[in-house]
């Protein structure tokens, strides 16, 4: 009886402290969106969406789609798919559930706040693919350590301005700061699940020490799954950032005037910005003023392209959510049609949990 009351007592404060930064996040967006429309005039907003010509558009569009594959094709290698189930059907090479499963989960990550549209990934790979759910949440923990990692070293690379010498001491310290992380996370994580699961001194509370085992045997997992660190993962990671950041610059560039590179930098800023938990409805605000500062940081203060940049982040933007949205409705509309031909639960129990 006091251990059900003692746990009733949680459900309100979570669920208060769930509103309260849903709240946070969407106001957080909207202002900084009201203030970036503030300093943008909204004929430039309109303007942005027509000064691309069509070979721009169609640039965007197909490294953006494109974009899409590449990630499905990670999945198949992190999840190591083919080495568990067959293919119920290919496009490309590509496994048409594993390409639902992203376009799905891409468009929840656009629409939904605060990355809300995370949590959709873990269910989805168990619908679609008869994934255990705890394989799922390390898959999805790792492929945004690989994203962060492969971020971080293409504006190590490829950001305008840095000396190559600087560059290159930058990403030695990237290589041996990465092993270095690598063998102290392991013996850390190690080390403290056992702590965790056998703690009964009282310094935690039981259902905080139940909780903190979890975690750390999800991170464990996702650290060493051999699938995770397979070459091609990181191949089709790098490959899917390189082309999603160069169709953003070439679209940043058309609308701004600004030169490639500096767009480039802008496309990289909004990514970065996109990392952020407190995002507001659909990401906007935190990903436009991403992209105006990465764009500042190579432009002067009053240039005219700067001050396109608001509405050429907007467009980009839009293009990324309607793209997001229109490709996770043709998934879901083709994984409705699929689900009499894939029963559930076959696949679950050849992936091992």
């Amino acid at each position: 009886m006091t251990d059900h009351t003692t746990a009733s007592q949680h459900i309100p404060t979570k669920t208060g402290t769930g509103l309260i930064k849903k709240v946070l996040a969407w106001a957080i967006g909207l202002v900084l969106l009201t203030w970036l429309l503030g300093r943008t005039p909204f004929e430039q907003v309109w303007q942005a969406f027509a000064r691309p010509t069509w070979v721009i558009w169609a640039l965007t569009l197909g490294g953006i789609l494109t974009s899409y594959g590449l990630r499905a094709a990670r999945l198949q290698i992190i999840l190591n798919l083919d080495g568990h189930t067959q293919a119920p059907h290919r496009w490309l090479g590509l496994r048409t559930d594993a390409l639902r499963v992203i376009l799905m989960h891409n468009a929840a990550i656009n629409l939904l706040p605060m990355r809300a549209g995370e949590l959709s990934f873990p269910w989805l790979a168990h619908r679609e693919l008869g994934m255990p759910v705890a394989r799922a949440v390390a898959c999805l923990l790792w492929m945004r350590v690989q994203d962060v990692v492969v971020l971080i070293v293409l504006g190590v690379v490829l950001w305008p301005g840095i000396p190559l010498g600087l560059r290159l001491a930058a990403l030695a310290g990237l290589v041996m700061a990465w092993r270095g992380l690598g063998w102290l996370s392991r013996w850390w994580l190690g080390r403290h699940i056992d702590v965790a699961q056998d703690q009964k001194n009282g310094r935690f509370s039981r259902k905080l020490s139940h909780k903190f085992s979890h975690l750390m045997s999800r991170l464990k997992q996702a650290m060493l799954e051999p699938e995770h660190h397979h070459p091609l993962a990181w191949l089709a990671t790098l490959s899917n950032w390189s082309l999603k950041l160069a169709a953003g610059a070439c679209l940043l560039s058309s609308v701004s005037t600004a030169p490639w590179m500096t767009a480039w930098a802008g496309a990289l800023g909004g990514e970065l910005a996109a990392i952020v938990p407190l995002q507001g409805p659909a990401g906007f605000g935190t990903y436009e003023a991403g992209v105006w500062a990465g764009m500042a940081s190579q432009l002067p203060p009053h240039s005219e392209a700067l001050s396109h940049a608001i509405s050429a982040a907007l467009a980009l933007h839009v293009c990324f959510l309607l793209c997001a949205v229109l490709a996770g409705a043709l998934a879901t509309v083709l994984s409705w049609a699929n689900k009499p031909a894939s029963p559930q639960g076959t696949p679950h129990s050849r992936h091992p949990g």
